[in-house]
């Protein structure tokens, strides 16, 4: 059985190897669905409450990406951008790679039992990277 949670979020981010129009800053309205599985209910009858979902994904949207301006730290604007309040990180910050950011830290959270089934993250209305 799966359940999901879609979330929102607005980020800014830059991409340095690469040579069309996501060169230069700018944003996104993220939406982002999480969805998560197990073979066995709980007690209650739930594969997970959506309310513990939401206590995982929510605290790492708000402090990581909402209304922040992500900056692959090798990016020679890195230094400069970071210094107006940019958070550097360890790769480049493409839709892709946001999803598997995304992976690592929700699935050191889930309780036993429950695993990351899948994760789609919009970057426009019509683009998205899906991890499977």
């Amino acid at each position: 059985m799966k359940i999901s949670k879609q979330f929102e979020f607005s980020m800014g981010h830059v991409l340095n190897n690469y040579e069309g129009k996501c060169h230069r800053l700018h944003g996104h309205n993220y939406q982002l669905e999480v969805t998560v599985e197990s073979s066995q209910l709980d007690s209650s009858g739930f594969v997970m409450d959506f309310s513990d979902l939401k206590a995982i994904v929510t605290p790492l949207i708000n402090a990581e990406l909402d209304h922040h301006f992500w900056v692959y730290v090798k990016d020679s604007r890195a230094r400069a951008l970071i210094e107006l309040g940019a958070r550097s990180v360890a790769f480049e910050p493409t839709a892709e790679n946001i999803v598997s950011y995304f992976e690592t830290v929700i699935s050191k959270e889930l309780p036993d039992g429950v695993t990351l089934a899948q994760i789609e993250l919009y970057e426009t209305s019509n683009s998205k990277a899906v991890l499977i």
